[in-house]
């Protein structure tokens, strides 16, 4: 009985490992709605598992090898909030299924090491594979009389335009700040008009960044302005169910900064002897914005020794760390690296 059952368990795992078709160009895999290509040139390197909604490729040799050998998976979801968060995944593409259903398109790697390390081939092999990825990805297709479209859903000129629609109809109509606030935008609109000497909407500008590496670009919007104000934002939009949704605003005293590896860096002013830094992660398919890091300047707090930092849940707690200025100074210049971008100015889209 346990080697008829042993017998069943291989068949089954030798099912998923079968390619559903040959092409000219390589090997297809196909479940019940899409297809993927791996192309001849990594013959012999790859396995395939194939599953209702998920295909994933390994690496062969690092798989005998023990090591995990996992190197990418594509899988779709109807739904954006069952696969909001991956730590190795982004959305990369939209599929609308024969029957119109519209499904997110993941790319999905490892978090850590899956290959034979001790191998020099085959490490060079694994890396080869991994890095075919958006090559395979690229081949994905429909099985059921559908259409793929890679980036679909995740390019922020194709998501924001109304938003931006609204900021110019603000501006143009002079919108107070009680007006803007009660809109969920920075009052900052109203006193970079009054202080403009020329077209405001050539002062307010707009860039698309994807803050939390979820595979989908948020809409940042500020002043254009040079310096250490350069890059500053005053809101901050993202998509929640495919829909554009609004995460939070700022102002001259509590200003925004897109930081250089996926984080939302939140300056703020107290007084004199009062200021500080806090990074937030966005949380994907959310407006939520969850403190990874804080730096407190606090003079009135310790006079002789100002400086605080605080993690995490510590920072809602309001429960800090008093530390010398050399340990401030260290730790809070590797959060420093902050994006200065360019912003289009809204006229361009007025």
């Amino acid at each position: 009985m346990k080697k008829l059952i042993a017998l069943l368990l291989a068949v089954l795992m030798l099912a998923t490992l079968i390619p559903a078709s040959f092409a000219d160009d390589g090997e297809v895999f196909s479940n019940a709605l899409f297809s993927l290509t791996i192309p001849t040139e990594y013959a012999g390197l790859y396995e395939v598992e194939v599953r209702d909604l998920e295909i994933d490729v390994y690496h062969k040799a690092s798989r005998e090898a023990n090591c995990g050998g996992f190197t990418f998976g594509v899988f779709v979801s109807d739904d954006p909030s069952q696969y909001s968060y991956l730590p190795g995944g982004r959305k990369v593409g939209e599929l609308t299924s024969g029957d119109g259903t519209l499904y997110n398109v993941y790319l999905d790697h490892p978090t850590d090491v899956q290959y034979d390390f001790m191998s020099e081939e085959s490490t060079e092999s694994y890396r080869k594979l991994y890095g075919a990825d958006e090559e395979i990805l690229q081949s994905m297709k429909s099985t059921d009389g559908g259409v793929f479209v890679y980036g679909g859903g995740t390019k922020g000129a194709d998501l924001y335009g109304d938003v931006l629609a609204k900021y110019v109809q603000a501006i143009t109509e002079e919108w107070d700040p009680e007006r803007l606030e009660a809109e969920d935008m920075s009052s900052m609109y109203y006193q970079i008009r009054m202080n403009s000497e020329g077209d405001p909407l050539e002062q307010i500008g707009f860039a698309y960044h994807d803050v939390n590496s979820d595979g989908i670009e948020e809409l940042l919007i500020g002043e254009i302005a040079e310096g250490d104000w350069k890059g500053v934002i005053y809101d901050v939009y993202t998509m929640v169910n495919r829909e554009p949704a609004h995460v939070v605003s700022g102002w001259a005293r509590n200003r925004y900064y897109a930081y250089e590896y996926s984080f939302l860096c939140n300056e703020w002013s107290g007084g004199a002897a009062l200021s500080g830094w806090t990074l937030y992660d966005l949380v994907p398919n959310s407006t939520e914005l969850y403190p990874q890091v804080a730096f407190k300047y606090d003079g009135y707090e310790n006079a002789d020794q100002p400086w605080f930092i605080a993690y995490g849940i510590d920072i809602e707690n309001n429960v800090w760390e008093n530390v010398t200025e050399e340990k401030f100074n260290e730790r809070k210049a590797t959060f420093e690296d902050y994006l200065r971008f360019d912003y289009t100015p809204l006229s361009a889209v007025a």
